[in-house]
């Protein structure tokens, strides 16, 4: 018996899990991915904590900062489940709403069509390895949490993988986002909501997005109510915790009525609603927030964001391509050039932005 070298152990460990080990070794998020997949796939449904310890334990030693380590996996498990690679047990029919922890479970092996042709790969076909044919296999591009399918221009996988046995989820139910709806629409029925709320006491502390201040550095349009008037977002304090994102009606820079977001039963985080909702404000104003997209090497350009946007948004930008630190911009994603048309037409029309 011959004692293997750590380098020696995270070659053969990565290349069991399907990665290329000159690439990755055991601490890579493509390797922790990896090994979320499996074992989820072998234990079958199990909570978070119970996978985060699955992993961390037989890897505990190949690291020097284990509290560090527990942060990178469990931060990759969130990604891992945002990316639709782990389903709650109660979006596969499962019971919930008891106050334990979600129980997770593998998504069946599926795939997400670009319109550029390629793919993005989610769940497990098995524990070990995906059973794509080698030629396929080959061609899968492994980035962060993330599997894709690299195709050449003009040519769809699709039919290929559907032919394998592969489940088609279509976009909008892969990036469970809210449904589509122009601007208008989405302020109009947030207006009805708000119009028909009972008068609230003035809100000490109330900080409001201002829509006539400059949408390109979002830190400034945040202000105190002062003497507006008119309906906003904003924010407002709570005795524990962050303050809480809202709607409110100002009249006199004194607070008439206003509701909390998330409202109740949404699935999304209020922050989120918020910037969605201000997102529409802007649009209806004719001042639309922007994007930029500009050149960058490799066959990429970068998508330069100026506001916040909705997670479900950035799920889906972290999905096609990567993040990159840009100066002059809130945030930016280094985007394939074949996936830029997509990702462009998907800001102006489900975000309401401008690139003008």
């Amino acid at each position: 018996m011959r004692r293997l070298t750590a380098r020696e152990l995270h070659a053969r460990k990565v290349a069991e899990l399907g990665l290329d080990p000159a690439l990755f070794d055991l601490r890579s998020v493509e390797a922790i991915s990896a090994a979320l997949r499996r074992l989820a796939w072998f234990s079958g449904p199990s909570t978070g904590a119970t996978l985060v310890r699955g992993v961390m334990r037989p890897l505990v030693g190949l690291s020097d900062d284990r509290e560090a380590f527990r942060g990178l996996v469990e931060e990759t498990l969130e990604a891992v489940i945002g990316y639709g690679d782990l389903l709650e047990h109660g979006e596969l029919g499962g019971p919930g709403g008891n106050g334990s922890p979600p129980l997770l479970h593998i998504a069946p092996a599926s795939f997400v069509e670009r319109e550029s042709g390629s793919a993005l790969l989610l769940g497990e076909a098995t524990g070990l390895t995906w059973t794509l044919p080698p030629a396929l296999q080959a061609r899968v591009e492994y980035v962060r949490h993330v599997r894709r399918l690299a195709v050449a221009e003009g040519e769809r996988v699709g039919p290929e993988l559907r032919d394998l046995g592969l489940l088609e989820l279509p976009s909008e139910l892969w990036l469970r986002a809210p449904s589509s709806e122009s601007s208008a629409r989405h302020l109009a029925r947030l207006d009805r909501l708000l119009g028909v709320e009972r008068p609230s006491r003035d809100v000490p502390g109330l900080l409001v997005l201002d829509p006539v201040r400059p949408v390109g550095f979002y830190p400034r349009r945040w202000t105190d109510p002062g003497g507006r008037s008119g309906r906003f977002v904003a924010r407002r304090p709570q005795a524990y915790g962050a303050d809480l994102w809202c709607y409110v009606e100002l009249k006199n820079g004194a607070s008439e009525r206003l509701f909390d977001l998330p409202r109740h039963g949404s699935r999304w985080r209020g922050c989120d609603e918020a910037w969605r909702l201000q997102m529409a404000i802007d649009a209806e104003r004719g001042r639309p927030q922007r994007f930029r997209v500009v050149p960058s090497s490799q066959g990429a350009q970068i998508l330069e964001l100026f506001s916040p946007v909705p997670m479900w948004a950035q799920r889906r930008w972290c999905s096609v391509g990567e993040p990159v630190s840009r100066s002059g911009c809130l945030f930016a994603y280094r985007l394939p050039v074949a996936e830029v048309r997509e990702e462009v037409r998907f800001a102006r029309e489900e975000l309401w932005l401008s690139d003008r």
